[in-house]
């Protein structure tokens, strides 16, 4: 199935169930075909409210974030400078009549409608807005004290602080809405609520096309069925169509066809369901994420059209651990994330949305919140803003829901590692999202985190894992190699290395054949061992330091060097915490934990000696990535002890 084809089903599912049109869940709104809508900012929209005389009871501002739906012509829908009114809703320059182009084509195209189809609720608002000085009878019911300076400029006196002041409002660009008092049996019906004349308005459409003499009849490619030939498709993102207009530039058309309606043929109906569910789509709270500038996925089922479920394969995944700290080596303070790592979340410039924190994303499969089923199909797309007229599709792909979910649970188990959550308190199994990889990966760290100068390079790259995710694929090779080279340079990150260790660990983990987080102290892995070695190093100096007087150690210092020459600079990192293991020794509180530093450096060396021969070439050449797992569970083993044994030995001398 295409994106269209995809969208065009979506839609009549959605009219099938009785979703289009709900005012009820404004956050997920499906527009009726040729109407729009338009969200009240608090003074962009006021809403009058007439009898069934045609007489005018109240005038309002709508509050902000009230919801219109109002009917739109082919031509009003994505007017630029031209004169084209909407039939009804409209800005005061248009609705006033004051025998402008404006106001006379309004009140023609209105007057049309009622000869073709009458309607009380249009006849209603038709005979008000003919009346004489509707502006300033308006603006009476807004406002106790105004004055109208040059054409709909007006000032009025605001008292709504202690010191009285003139604000100025321009009225032409203010629109207007209507609501009819006691409209049959209901004490007000607006505009929005009226779903009898949206449906009137729709076959007042549809009649008009076929009494149009230029009206082209064809079979339309996407719904199979007789329909009017549509040369003009609704925009999606500002002016920008996801549908070239069939009479645009020869690009669109040339070097596979000879005319541009030899592309594809699609029907006014089709085009209009295909554009409101796109629309539905983008602006619904599930169903699209952001990935900057002018990016965006959609995803939803053909079952949940509104993606209520909240499935999200851009987030990223928890999944609780059970572990207490006496059966395990993890340190509660391993990988918390630092006041630095919080403060960028709540700065995320561009991506902010596809990294929020929610379910995990098996957990979306399980919960009692599920309204698919496995036989459901799941669509995801990546749409792009090209230019200013063109939206350009990334990437589509359908799919069975029960595909998905073994695609998702096998990524989870790929990429994942074990932290500890500060806020749940409780150890998660973590699977890094995408925009998190793609920060860690190619991130450079400045005053406000991990970014990326470049945001079509992210934009790429998130494309990709999206991808990977979806279609059950392997991490993408470059976050792979990108990653291994930063954890090969820890002195670059100052506040974020946890985060960026955290990512590789997790990325990393399948391709290094790690199946567990805990120190195993039979691997033979070179890599692995001197990983092991470099952790004994550093926190031989670090136990030694108090909290208020941490500082970096020589084994980070020398981070870089030392895996590029292991055997080489593990001598020089063992003359360099000789002074740190005197220390540890001489004081009692740190001398179990001294003795157990040393028996692991032995270990290690032993099991060094054992498969290697340590002066040699090969054994001196530089380490893998399985370098990291071995440090990590070393250091995870050697913090649990050091609070153990400083734990037993203060109760010992208490």
């Amino acid at each position: 199935m295409s994106f269209l084809t995809a969208l065009y089903s979506s839609y009549n599912f959605g009219l099938e169930n009785n979703l289009i049109g709900d005012l009820k869940d404004k956050s997920n709104l499906i527009l009726p075909i040729y109407h729009n809508s338009m969200k009240s900012n608090g003074k962009n929209i006021v809403e009058i409210t007439i009898n069934k005389k045609s007489e005018l009871v109240d005038a309002k501002f709508l509050d902000e974030g009230d919801l219109v739906i109002f009917p739109v012509t082919e031509d009003s829908v994505a007017r630029s400078s031209g004169v084209a009114p909407h039939p009804l809703f409209d800005n005061f320059d248009y609705v006033i009549q004051d025998n402008t182009k404006k106001s006379e084509a309004y009140i023609n195209q209105q007057e049309s409608w009622l000869n073709s189809d009458r309607d009380d609720f249009v006849e209603i608002v038709h005979d008000y807005i003919v009346k004489e000085k509707v502006f300033e009878e308006i603006l009476s019911k807004l406002y106790r004290d105004y004055k109208i300076t040059k054409d709909k400029n007006v000032e009025y006196v605001d008292n709504s602080d202690k010191k009285a002041k003139i604000v100025k409002i321009d009225f032409s660009k203010v629109f207007l809405t209507f609501a009819v008092e006691d409209y049959e049996g209901k004490k007000n019906l607006s505009l929005s609520e009226n779903k009898n004349l949206q449906d009137k308005f729709i076959r007042y459409t549809e009649d008009s096309f076929a009494k149009d003499k230029d009206s082209e009849k064809i079979i339309c490619n996407i719904s199979g069925k007789e329909d009017f030939l549509c040369l003009k498709h609704k925009p999606l993102i500002g002016s920008a169509r996801l549908i070239s207009q069939i009479t645009a530039n020869n690009e669109n058309f040339l070097g596979r066809f000879d005319k541009p309606d030899e592309t594809i043929k699609i029907g006014k109906d089709s085009s209009q369901k295909i554009l409101q569910m796109a629309k539905a789509l983008l602006n619904g709270e599930n169903t699209s994420r952001w990935l900057g500038e002018f990016t965006y996925v959609l995803s939803w089922f053909s079952d949940d059209i509104q993606n209520k479920s909240g499935m999200d394969p851009t987030k990223k995944s928890e999944t609780s651990v059970k572990e207490s700290e006496e059966n395990s080596f993890l340190n509660f303070k391993d990988f918390a994330p630092s006041s630095e790592e919080l403060k960028e979340k709540a700065k995320d410039t561009s991506m902010t949305i596809a990294d929020k924190r929610s379910e995990d994303i098996v957990k979306s499969f399980t919960s009692g919140r599920i309204l698919f089923d496995d036989t459901s199909k799941y669509y995801i797309a990546i749409i792009d803003k090209v230019s200013n007229g063109r939206v350009a599709l990334k990437y589509f792909r359908e799919m069975e829901a029960s595909r998905l979910k073994e695609n998702l649970i096998s990524w989870q188990n790929k990429y994942s590692w074990i932290r500890y959550d500060e806020e749940k308190r409780e150890y998660c199994e973590y699977t890094p999202s995408p925009i998190t990889l793609i920060r860690a990966a190619y991130g450079v760290e400045r005053e406000k985190g991990l970014e990326i100068s470049k945001k079509s390079f992210s934009t790429d790259q998130y494309k990709n894992i999206i991808m990977a995710i979806v279609e059950g694929r392997e991490m993408p090779k470059n976050i792979l190699h990108a990653l291994e080279i930063n954890i090969r340079n820890r002195l670059n990150y100052e506040k974020y290395w946890n985060l960026v260790k955290l990512c590789a660990l997790a990325a990393l983990r399948e391709k290094e054949g790690i199946e567990s987080n805990m120190l195993d102290k039979k691997e033979t892995d070179r890599s692995y061992l001197f990983g092991r070695l470099l952790a004994i190093y550093e926190k031989t100096e670090a136990f030694t330091y108090k909290k208020d007087d941490e500082r970096i150690t020589n084994a980070e210092k020398l981070w870089s060097s030392y895996l590029n020459k292991p055997a080489t600079m593990s001598m020089r990192l063992s003359d360099l915490i000789k002074p740190y293991d005197f220390k540890l020794h001489a004081n009692e509180r740190t001398r179990e934990i001294r003795n157990i530093l040393k028996r692991e450096t032995g270990d290690v060396f032993d099991l060094i000696g054992e498969n290697y021969k340590f002066n040699g070439l090969e054994t001196n050449r530089p380490l893998n990535a399985g370098f990291l797992f071995g440090y990590q569970a070393q250091i995870k083993e050697l913090d649990y002890l050091y609070k153990k044994t400083t734990r037993e030995s203060e109760e010992k001398n208490d």
